[in-house]
């Protein structure tokens, strides 16, 4: 213990001095009460280390994976009930009780640490690097009314087509912030598809929530441009694509991103990376 630095030879010395000595030895040893007195009194200056302790963090990550598998899955569950019955892709369709089902698994994977948000909310900055954002993104699952009431974000699908997918591109340099969404529009019954691209710039901002009135990560896109086909539309106006244009980042990891509208907490996107 001492070579290990847990005890140093002072505090030995004081402990020897306290236990009863072998008689003729003048104090120099110690006898075999003096010794049980000796090892209980250095037992006693360290702390058992709880067993449950040990194994805390093992528990709150196996927790955390089980809260996001079971989200995971959930969604799954959602999109393949869908495909069955003949509804929209990312839940858009879905009814209120796999709504609420959906917002209650995120609600508690929000709370856990190694939710990048949490982490940078304990650490006193409150601010998550726009760094964790950057990348491809693909839309699993939006609860947005406006998206809903539009089969999408452009809105451009219906009729002879349907929503067939979202996915979003996040670049991030010294000079430029760009987001660009690619929606796929499917044709039903063997008709044409086609891509919507949605391009403009990005923003992240640490401000504070309305409802909690503690920092938030505020992401905020302006669109510029609506592409389809031969066309190309200034997309100022459009107003399908305003759920997407100001969110609160709720959660993100490795590969899962959820954000929330920056009105409206019940409004969902839950973003996986591709």
């Amino acid at each position: 213990m001492i070579s290990e630095g847990d005890l140093s030879q002072e505090e030995l010395d004081v402990l020897v001095g306290r236990v009863e000595k072998a008689p003729g030895t003048d104090g120099m040893y110690v006898n075999e009460e003096g010794f049980c007195e000796l090892a209980e009194a250095i037992d006693d200056l360290f702390e058992d280390v709880d067993d449950e302790a040990a194994d805390e963090p093992e528990q709150q990550e196996e927790d955390f994976r089980e809260l996001k598998v079971e989200l995971l899955e959930l969604l799954e569950d959602i999109d393949k009930i869908g495909e069955e019955e003949g509804r929209l892709l990312c839940g858009l369709d879905c009814n209120e009780l796999e709504q609420e089902r959906v917002l209650e698994v995120v609600g508690e994977l929000e709370r856990e640490t190694y939710n990048k948000v949490v982490a940078a909310s304990n650490t006193g900055g409150g601010a998550v690097s726009k760094d964790e954002l950057l990348g491809e993104w693909e839309l699993l699952y939006s609860s947005s009314s406006t998206m809903k009431y539009n089969e999408g974000l452009s809105g451009l699908a219906g009729g002879l087509t349907r929503f067939g997918g979202l996915k979003q591109k996040i670049i991030g340099t010294k000079y430029l912030s760009d987001v660009e969404y690619t929606e796929q529009v499917v044709g039903k019954l063997g008709g044409k598809s086609y891509e919507v691209k949605i391009t403009g710039d990005w923003d992240m901002k640490t401000e504070l929530s309305l409802f909690t009135g503690k920092p938030a990560n505020v992401m905020s896109v302006t669109p510029d441009n609506v592409v389809y086909g031969p066309r190309r539309d200034k997309a100022d106006h459009w107003k399908s694509l305003g759920p997407m244009n100001m969110l609160l980042l709720s959660y993100i990891d490795e590969d899962l991103r959820i954000m929330r509208g920056n009105t409206s907490t019940d409004t969902l996107f839950i973003w996986k990376r591709c």
